[in-house]
């Protein structure tokens, strides 16, 4: 189905509030699902007539606006217009991308996932806190152990995620077995860091082992879809990246993408900060593809 003319389909605005929406309250939820919906009203009047509309307080309103990551209704306002300004653009492109049947020619296909899966990476960027990505980083560059937890559909981006971070030479562990993981976790001490992935941030499997591992004195940071979960409740730094998914796709599909986006940030982050470590770490992996090449 295709958007309204009046709702937008993505953007900073969209990203952070398809992020927050699982977790918010019916009444921020309304407010918040108004906006989704008519993002032009925000533009052209004031928040005492949104609120009006939404049937919710003006302090309602302005705490909704708070809780999907903005200081306020100006915020997001501001925030409104440069995603409008970027509309025209994303229309022809949603129109390009619909309408896929079982006609439609395998090249088409591939050209409008991938169109999709290219605005996921970039609504990635509205959602991580650079502030705690740049902590991950450190905390990371300086850890005696990585262990780095993922599950179900979330465990290929944490097996790619312990390969890099192996690759930059730091001790990194990825157990496959859930009681394993919860042990490797509770072996962790100060020194050390344990890395989530997790969609939902409500797998019971991750979850137990990023509490014990935050038991054990770990840091412990989370690459996950939605700005409130169990996980970002127990982690030191939550890295949001997901947005909206369509049609045939699985939610955690153009998901994994971004948290993929999220390891790659890490991973030169990473090598910049040990520039010596890993330039030798790099070649002893570029020797070690050689001696497995034909």
């Amino acid at each position: 189905m295709v958007a309204a003319k009046s709702s937008l389909v993505s953007g900073e605005f969209v990203t952070r509030a398809h992020a927050a929406l699982p977790s918010l309250g019916a009444t921020d939820k309304r407010f918040i699902e108004l906006i989704l919906s008519d993002p032009e009203a925000v533009v052209r009047g004031s928040v005492t007539e949104l609120a009006q509309r939404a049937g919710v307080a003006q302090s309602s309103a302005v705490r909704a606006c708070q809780r999907i990551g903005y200081r306020g209704y100006q915020d997001v306002k501001l925030a409104i217009t440069r995603d409008l300004a970027q509309r025209d653009e994303q229309e022809q492109e949603l129109a390009h991308e619909e309408g896929i049947g079982g006609q439609t020619p395998v090249g088409d296909i591939l050209d409008r996932i991938l169109r999709r899966s290219a605005r996921a990476l970039v609504d990635a960027a509205q959602t991580v806190d650079p502030e705690l990505l740049a902590l991950t980083i450190d905390r990371i560059a300086a850890a005696g152990r990585v262990l780095v937890i993922g599950n179900g559909t979330s465990a290929a981006p944490a097996h790619d995620a312990a390969y890099r971070l192996s690759a930059l030479g730091l001790v990194t562990m990825f157990p496959t077995d859930v009681m394993a993981q919860h042990l490797a976790a509770r072996h962790l001490d100060e020194s050390c860091v344990c890395l989530v992935v997790s969609h939902t941030g409500a797998s019971r499997e991750s979850l137990r082992a990023a509490e014990a591992a935050r038991a054990a004195g770990a840091f412990v940071a989370a690459i996950t879809s939605f700005t409130n979960s169990p996980l970002t409740r127990v982690v030191d730094a939550a890295l949001v990246a997901g947005g909206p998914e369509y049609g045939f796709r699985l939610e955690a599909m153009a998901s994994r993408l971004a948290h993929l986006g999220i390891v790659d940030a890490l991973f030169v982050g990473i090598a910049v900060r040990r520039p010596k470590a890993s330039t030798k770490a790099l070649d002893v992996m570029a020797d070690t593809t050689i001696e497995h090449s034909l």
